[in-house]
């Protein structure tokens, strides 16, 4: 079976037509079709539905596909293994959301710029799921908050610490942390994660009594919450984020130990130590930038 035309397959289906996966495999359309009938004659299955005007996979041609999918990251792999020099091949890797904006995409940038080979597969969601999918082999690695504790088989590198404020909607009438936490209502980060969890610490050890107005687990909607004037909350300062255009105040916390730590946590047996080990070092590179850019802006 010729590799080539299980990678015709997938083309089409991520075009969505004949021409659009010939103009993306820089073929005629008409090799691109010879691929095909060729590929359902050697299997004895209809891929196309041809009576379709742009011609569709049917229900064999989507089975066709998906082992093509599989078969091809497979290839990545065992080329992977041969390369010293380069990384190649298709890596699944977990982020939690709100290092998107920032941090992620510059750091995939330089690696992604190095290795012209490789691939990325971005899967979201909240650390502790992330840490799962990561221990049962279905992600490479994930950047995801420091877990208390690691499960075995697991390995972590820290990226970078970034601090807790108390963020308020602009035109807020004080500063004063303490009085704003006894009189504002309060958006809780879900306590599901672990940020949220050190946060619903913070406030009972420091003997705020709250009652959260909401709860909920997305950084980016609590700071939308709070800059439409819902009430106040306390989030991450998230490594180069923007925070210009935000219509928001928001004031350090004075609590050391109320941080987020962001790692990147990959199985300590890993086919993509490598590629985890470089992307780790890109990442560490772009939060430290990030953080020498803030002090310098912070004192002219």
């Amino acid at each position: 079976m010729n590799l080539r035309f299980l990678s015709t397959v997938v083309a089409v289906s991520q075009t969505g037509s004949l021409a659009g996966a010939a103009r993306a495999l820089n073929l005629s359309q008409s090799t691109v079709s010879l691929r095909i009938k060729t590929l359902e004659d050697e299997l004895e299955v209809r891929i196309l539905d041809r009576s379709t005007r742009p011609p569709r996979l049917t229900d064999d041609g989507l089975a066709v596909l998906h082992y093509s999918e599989q078969l091809l990251g497979l290839v990545g792999d065992l080329q992977a293994i041969g390369s010293e020099e380069r990384l190649v091949g298709t890596v699944r890797m977990g982020v939690v959301p709100s290092t998107l904006p920032g941090l992620t995409p510059p750091a995939l940038d330089h690696l992604l710029r190095e290795n012209p080979d490789l691939s990325f597969e971005i899967v979201t969601g909240m650390s502790d799921h992330l840490l799962v999918e990561v221990e049962q082999r279905k992600l490479d690695f994930a950047l995801v908050t420091q877990p208390g504790t690691l499960p075995d088989g697991l390995v972590e590198s820290v990226v970078c610490e970034e601090p807790l404020d108390l963020v308020c909607f602009a035109g807020i009438d004080s500063t004063d942390t303490v009085r704003l936490l006894r009189t504002r209502p309060f958006i809780m980060f879900s306590r599901q994660t672990r940020t949220g969890r050190s946060i619903a610490a913070y406030l009972e050890k420091s003997g705020f009594h709250i009652q959260p107005v909401l709860e909920i687990d997305s950084i980016e909607a609590i700071e939308a919450l709070v800059a439409s004037g819902l009430g106040i909350s306390i989030s991450p300062r998230r490594t180069g984020f923007d925070y210009s255009a935000q219509p928001l105040v928001r004031i350090a916390i004075d609590r050391s130990e109320i941080v987020r730590r962001l790692v990147l946590v990959r199985p300590e047996r890993s086919r993509r130590a490598r590629v985890a080990e470089t992307l780790h070092r890109h990442l560490t590179s772009v939060a430290a930038l990030r953080v020498q850019i803030n002090t310098q802006e912070n004192n002219p």
